[in-house]
C-alpha cells in the first residue's frame, strides 16, 4: 500500500466502523524532519498504522499517545524534540536536531470521521481540495473538527504525490468558524492542499515498459497501459497497470483517459505510432510527455504527425543518469517527470497561496 492520503484513505473507509480510528496530522516542525507540516496518516484499535510522519519508529512512539486518544475520545498534541540529542533523533526517523509536533485526532462516525469520507470522495472524482485542520482542540468529542473545502471542480492535470502547505497557522477565512460548540469564531487551521495520485499514461506495451511501470506503481502512481498490437500489453507482465486499453491512440476511449492523464510516455517503437500518440496527447493537459528515442527521431515523428515542437515533450526522454538497460531509463524517464510535475506544482500552489491570503 502506498503512503499518499488516497492509498491510506482506500484501506480506511470500508473499514471505517469496524475498528476505532485516530488521525495524526504533523502541524509544526523546526530543524530537520523526515516529512513537513501537513503530512498524514492513520492508527486503528487493532494497533495498525497505515502512512508515515518518519521514518517508521516515530509511528510506533506514538501508540501510547493514541490510546489515551482513543480512551478519552479527546484530541491531544504530541511533541517530538530531539534538538539536543542526536541519537534520539536518529532513532526515531526525525532527522539530526528536529522538532516535530503531532495532532490526534479521534475519528468517530459521531464527528462525521473529520470529513474524510468527503476528502475520500474529492480525491477519487479529481478534484484539488484543502483539508482544513482545525488546530483548537475542542472538549467535545463529538464535534467534526476539520473541513473540505474544494477549490476546482477538475483539475486532473495539477495532482500531486505529496501534501503543499498554502499557509500555516492563521485565521480561518472563509467557513472558519469551529462549529457549533467552538469556543472560537475564528480557530487557527492548518490548511494543506491535497490532489489525487499521479495519472500515467504509456503508450506501448513492449518488454522496456515492463521496468517502467514497475517503478511508477511502486511510487504510488495510478498507471494506463494502451497498445492496440496483439502481441504487446500481455497482462501477466504489466501486474502494476491499473488499466490496459487495446486501442488505437485516436480511439474514444483513449482520449477520455487523457483528460485526467498527467505524464505520458510515448514508446511504442514505431514511427507512425508515435505520432498517432502525439496527436492525441498535445491537444490534451498532459503536463509532461516522454518520447522514447533520440532527437532526430522525435523529429521525423513530430514531421509525420504534421506537428510543431512543443515544450512538454521531452525526446530522447530521461535525465542523463547514464545507463542504456531498461531499467536504467526507466529511472531516468521517471526521475525526470517527476522533477517536472513537481516543480510545476509547487508553481501553482505558490500563485494560489499568494492570491488567497494576500
Amino acid at each position: 500500500m502506498g503512503n499518499h492520503i488516497q492509498d491510506i484513505l482506500e484501506h480506511w473507509h470500508p473499514k471505517r466502523d469496524l475498528y476505532t480510528w485516530v488521525l495524526g496530522t504533523v502541524i509544526d516542525t523546526e530543524g530537520s524532519s523526515y516529512r513537513k507540516a501537513g503530512a498524514m496518516m492513520m492508527f486503528n484499535d487493532r494497533g495498525e498504522f497505515f502512512g508515515l510522519l518518519s521514518g517508521g519508529c516515530l509511528e510506533k512512539a506514538l501508540f501510547n499517545d493514541v490510546k489515551k486518544v482513543i480512551s478519552f475520545n479527546q484530541a491531544r498534541v504530541v511533541e517530538f524534540d530531539s534538538t539536543g540529542d542526536t541519537d534520539v533523533a536518529w532513532q526515531l526517523g526525525l532527522g539530526c536536531g528536529g522538532k516535530v509536533r503531532i495532532l490526534l485526532q479521534p475519528v468517530l462516525a459521531a464527528n462525521q470521521y473529520q470529513h474524510l469520507c468527503a476528502l475520500f470522495a474529492a480525491l477519487n472524482g479529481r478534484q484539488k481540495v484543502h483539508y482544513c485542520v482545525n488546530l483548537a482542540l475542542p472538549q467535545t468529542a463529538d464535534l467534526a473538527n476539520n473541513r473540505v473545502d474544494i477549490v476546482a471542480e477538475a483539475c486532473s492535470y495539477q495532482t500531486s504525490n505529496r501534501s503543499i502547505i498554502n499557509t500555516y497557522v492563521g485565521k480561518g477565512g472563509k467557513g472558519g468558524k469551529g462549529g457549533k460548540g467552538g469556543k472560537a469564531e475564528n480557530p487557527p487551521w492548518l490548511t494543506i492542499s491535497l490532489t489525487a495520485r499521479r495519472h500515467l499514461a504509456i503508450f506501448g506495451g513492449g518488454v522496456d515498459a515492463v521496468p517502467l511501470v514497475q517503478m511508477a506503481k511502486n511510487l504510488g502512481w495510478q498507471l494506463t497501459l494502451i497498445d492496440h498490437r496483439v502481441a504487446y500489453a500481455q497482462a501477466q507482465h504489466f501486474s502494476g497497470a491499473d488499466r490496459i486499453i487495446r486501442q488505437p491512440a485516436a480511439h474514444l476511449d483513449v482520449i477520455k483517459t487523457l483528460s485526467t492523464v498527467d505524464a505520458a510516455f510515448v514508446m511504442t517503437h514505431n514511427v507512425q505510432l508515435d505520432a498517432d500518440a502525439l496527436s492525441v496527447l498535445l491537444p490534451s493537459q498532459v503536463q509532461y510527455i516522454g518520447l522514447l528515442g533520440p532527437v532526430h527521431r522525435k523529429n521525423r515523428v513530430l514531421i509525420k504527425a504534421g506537428l510543431k515542437p512543443d515544450s512538454r515533450i521531452h525526446g530522447p526522454m530521461g535525465l542523463d543518469l547514464g545507463g542504456e538497460l531498461p531499467e536504467s531509463i526507466a529511472l531516468a524517464a521517471l526521475a525526470q517527470c517527476h522533477q517536472i510535475l513537481e516543480a510545476a506544482q509547487l508553481q501553482r500552489v505558490g500563485a494560489e497561496t499568494i492570491e488567497q491570503y494576500r
